[in-house]
């Protein structure tokens, strides 16, 4: 009898032990891809907090009649909103931002360039792993894991485009100084994956906007023109930087996203999901609601991270007419 219910003791007892390992396995493996995003939207944080515009005043002239003095710059600051915000072929919810800011990062690792200008992009995309992959991985038959990832992209100094498109040309407007480097994949790196929307609101401060969604009602902002005409009419980001940007990112962890099956096409997160993200009064119901969605179609748990950043370069000014 002793010997029978020491088995049954030393069962009990391996089976909580394999229990608890198991826990232990999903919390640790749930918080190290939390932790991971946290650090994304840290970096992403950082980095905007660096963004610069580095504007000059110019004399406009009628006629050789010196009229007003104009803003002007060489740099841009770009924050794009649903379907133009898409550097892949697949829809999603979210944000694109694009910026200069004075890194030093150069197209050799060893290499640093002091304070010279990069161009940063953060985005998310959906696709597969086998661009991201070490070179001795490159020719294997690992299989092909596809998955919403946060992109970081930089433009390195010493191949900057920037000046290219902007320098002599204070009318032009295109995008060509970030989507054609950007087509380099050496300028491109995972920040985290598993990110499935990264979210940017450019606003003001809460004391010269109470409803922070004045600069930016749909998200877009384009410091080189008002891109938004259902912002506010006294307000112009010619050649200006958001005092403030709040950022989010909704993310899954790796055990619970091998639960989805993922394929060319990404996973539908629901029928609404498309619909999100299109007016900023909404943001924190439609972070809550694409967190909703996607926990109540997969039965996975998702978290939703935010901050706000300030932008110390910018000097907001509302008297600029041009």
């Amino acid at each position: 009898m002793a010997m029978v219910v020491l088995s049954l003791i030393v069962v009990l007892a391996a089976s909580m032990i394999g229990s608890i390992q198991n826990i232990w396995k999903r919390t640790s493996a749930r918080a190290e891809q939390f932790r991971a995003a946290r650090q994304g939207l840290e970096t992403v944080s950082a980095r905007l907090t660096q963004a610069t515009l580095n504007p000059y005043w110019v004399v406009t002239s009628t006629n050789g009649v010196p009229t007003r003095y104009e803003r002007q710059s060489d740099l841009r600051f770009l924050a794009l909103s649903g379907t133009a915000a898409l550097v892949t072929s697949f829809a999603q919810p979210g944000s694109a931002l694009f910026f200069q800011a004075p890194t030093g990062y150069s197209s050799s690792n060893a290499t640093r360039l002091n304070a010279a200008l990069n161009t940063w992009g953060y985005f998310v995309e959906y696709g597969p792993d086998t661009p991201y992959r070490p070179p001795f991985l490159a020719t294997t038959n690992v299989p092909v894991n596809y998955r919403f990832r946060l992109i970081e992209f930089t433009d390195p100094s010493d191949t900057l485009q920037i000046f290219t498109y902007t320098s002599g040309s204070a009318t032009y407007t295109g995008h060509d100084w970030y989507s054609s480097p950007l087509g380099v994949a050496a300028n491109r790196r995972v920040l985290a994956e598993n990110i499935v929307a990264l979210v940017a609101l450019p606003r003001l401060s809460s004391v010269e906007d109470s409803t922070g969604t004045a600069l930016a009602p749909y998200y877009a902002y384009d410091s080189t023109s008002r891109s938004d005409p259902n912002s506010d009419p006294k307000l112009n980001p010619r050649h200006q930087l958001p005092p403030i940007v709040d950022l989010a990112v909704v993310t899954l962890d790796e055990n619970s996203a091998r639960r989805i099956t993922w394929g060319i096409t990404p996973p539908d997160f629901g029928a609404s999901t498309s619909a999100l993200f299109q007016q900023a009064v909404n943001m924190d119901a439609d972070l809550e609601t694409l967190r909703d969605n996607i926990e109540k179609k997969f039965k996975i748990p998702a978290r939703v991270f935010r901050t706000s950043v300030a932008i110390p370069a910018a000097r907001w000014s509302t008297e600029q007419t041009n």
